[in-house]
């Protein structure tokens, strides 16, 4: 229980930090223990860390000597047949005796002075493969109380595998939304801004007059009524900014110079009274077609798709006057 509140507290990108392994290699008393990525299907080394961390590799194998070899490992080619990656240890299929007869061991396992190993690995596909090896020397092999804990564990060790993912993808989106000139505001689940471009904080600045935690009100009203795929659209000094609501996130788009013009205002207050196309056609001399196509442009830059959510739009705004 220790060492999974010490494993909760690891906060970054890297799920398995060197000094994790050295609290493991303490759970699970080794001389040494390694976290292995590998894709096993185009035979690269994805990456990995050992604890102890090694000193000179003068001598010591590298992986071609493993991708040469790796069919006489017992239990990688378990794990390739059977995507079985509970606790495992080398004495579970082969002796110590028919080990030493093997290649392998003259050219990985002794130069790298182990004679005994356990793996738990992640669940995970053949082109990306997240193992855990302990290692011990000339000692006693690994018993059943180290299998336990580590089955134990692997559920736990996912968590910290995909809570670390997820904070690295969480950072490079926001270093990537840090970089870009692109209006956007990410929401909390209180409905409060918990980040915004500095294009996002300028608008958001220039059209209600703050740019800090609290969404506007305006906003907030909106975002708790609208409908899917519904757009706000608030006019101030020759400006519109269109306001889009996708999940959590705000995108906003500043329409300069895009105003409803005289005709579209005065469409749009003659269907506040109820009127029909027809009628407003007869009323102003102009054909039906007109009115329509009137009224799509001004749908367009009110970001709305009906003749009641145009009025609406326009009373919320004050864009008719």
């Amino acid at each position: 229980m220790g060492f999974l509140g010490e494993a909760g507290a690891v906060n970054g990108p890297d799920p398995f930090p060197r000094e994790l392994l050295a609290a493991l290699r303490q759970l699970v008393p080794s001389d040494t223990v390694g976290y292995s990525e590998l894709d096993r299907v185009r035979k690269m080394d994805i990456g990995g860390k050992q604890d102890p961390e090694p000193g000179s590799d003068d001598g010591l194998p590298g992986v071609d000597v493993y991708w040469r070899l790796r069919h006489e490992h017992p239990i990688c080619h378990y794990h390739e047949v059977t995507g079985d990656y509970r606790a495992l240890k080398l004495s579970d299929f082969v002796s110590q005796r028919e080990l030493r007869r093997r290649e392998i061991y003259s050219d990985w396992f002794r130069p790298w002075d182990v004679e005994h190993e356990m793996t738990v690995g992640l669940e995970a596909p053949l082109w990306h493969t997240k193992v855990f090896l302990f290692n011990r020397d000339g000692r006693r092999d690994f018993d059943e109380r180290d299998r336990s804990v580590l089955d134990f564990l692997r559920r736990h060790l996912a968590r910290l595998y995909r809570a670390a993912q997820d904070r690295r993808r969480a950072d490079e989106a926001l270093g990537v939304l840090e970089g870009t000139d692109r209006p956007v505001a990410l929401l909390d689940r209180a409905g409060r801004i918990d980040f915004a471009t500095s294009e996002a904080r300028r608008l958001l600045q220039r059209y209600f007059g703050t740019a800090g935690v609290r969404l506007p009100d305006d906003v907030l009203a909106w975002r708790e009524e609208a409908s899917p795929g519904e757009s706000l659209a608030i006019s101030r000094g020759g400006g519109s900014l269109v306001v889009r609501a996708v999940g959590t996130a705000l995108l906003l788009e500043e329409q300069r110079g895009n105003q409803l013009t005289a005709r579209e205002r005065e469409i749009l207050d003659l269907v506040a009274e109820g009127k029909t196309n027809a009628e407003i056609a007869a009323a102003l001399w102009i054909s039906p077609g007109t009115v329509r196509r009137h009224l799509e442009n001004a749908y367009a830059k009110l970001g709305v798709h009906t003749r009641t959510a145009a009025v609406a739009r326009l009373r919320r705004t004050g864009a008719a006057h």
